[in-house]
């Protein structure tokens, strides 16, 4: 079993700052309400999306729109920095599903394995209609198998934490998203800015 390398906050530099975030939410707020035919059942993905599913329900509500908000968890990391590849059901979503507006929120696209998987789910349920949701689209230079609905912001190729998402399940709390510097950018300069 290999150990995961120490990592202290000096080592975290930030890529959206938490003023950057607030303001792209209010945005993403706007396009959700126009694109909304009726209440939405709000499906936050955890554990990485809880920070930004609540802070876009709240916009949304700032709004007038109706939200029911519900979670399912679906996983492909666990403890390291590279997905599995495999989706994995670890909570399914409570309450009734068919004719309704499913609006699934998740904090980062990559392959689109999790987000697509959630959406087949919901529509095999018998959602009305299926609206997908993201803060980061990591998928430049891929082929994903989805693309969102909604989108915040393009995300380089990095490994990113804070604002929900962790490593190892540490740094969720932070109030913005950065990614770990390597060791010579963490006593130098940064190659990755």
């Amino acid at each position: 079993m290999t150990s995961e390398p120490d990592v202290t906050p000096d080592r975290i530099a930030t890529l959206f700052s938490a003023e950057d975030i607030a303001a792209r939410i209010e945005h993403l707020a706007d396009a959700v309400v126009a694109a909304a035919r009726r209440p939405l059942l709000v499906e936050v993905i955890m554990n990485g999306a809880v920070i930004f599913g609540a802070d876009l329900v709240r916009a949304l509500s700032r709004r007038g729109q109706v939200v029911e908000m519900d979670f399912i968890a679906l996983s492909s990391y666990g403890k390291g920095t590279e997905s599995s590849g495999d989706v994995v059901l670890e909570a399914d979503a409570r309450g009734a599903i068919a004719g309704r507006d499913v609006l699934l929120i998740d904090d980062i696209l990559e392959t689109g394995r999790t987000l697509a998987y959630a959406r087949d789910y919901f529509a095999s349920r018998g959602a009305a209609q299926v609206l997908t949701c993201v803060l980061l689209d990591k998928s430049a230079g891929r082929d994903p198998v989805i693309r969102p609905d909604f989108a915040g912001f393009p995300c380089p190729d990095l490994f990113v934490i804070g604002y929900g998402m962790d490593y190892a399940y540490r740094f969720r709390e932070l109030p913005y998203i950065g990614y770990i510097k390597s060791d010579e950018a963490a006593h130098g300069a940064d190659p990755a800015r």
